[in-house]
């Protein structure tokens, strides 16, 4: 997780809060396709393979097992 990057990090808090790829953007000032490719670099980073699992790491600091 420290490897990531500041907007990154912005993003995955969004996740983390229940926000929307669209109300995530808007509070950021950028595109939604931005906030998804960001999502998309992130779950590739931290090997996870769904949204939830993603959610799960940030939250519980665990590696998901599926």
């Amino acid at each position: 997780m420290a490897q990531l990057s500041t907007r990154e990090r912005e993003v995955l808090d969004g996740l983390v809060g229940g926000g929307t790829n669209k109300f995530s953007a808007k509070r950021m000032g950028i595109s939604p396709r931005t906030v998804e490719v960001h999502r998309a670099r992130l779950m590739e980073r931290l090997g996870a393979k769904t949204l939830s699992a993603l959610v799960a790491m940030a939250t519980a600091g665990l590696k998901p097992s599926d």
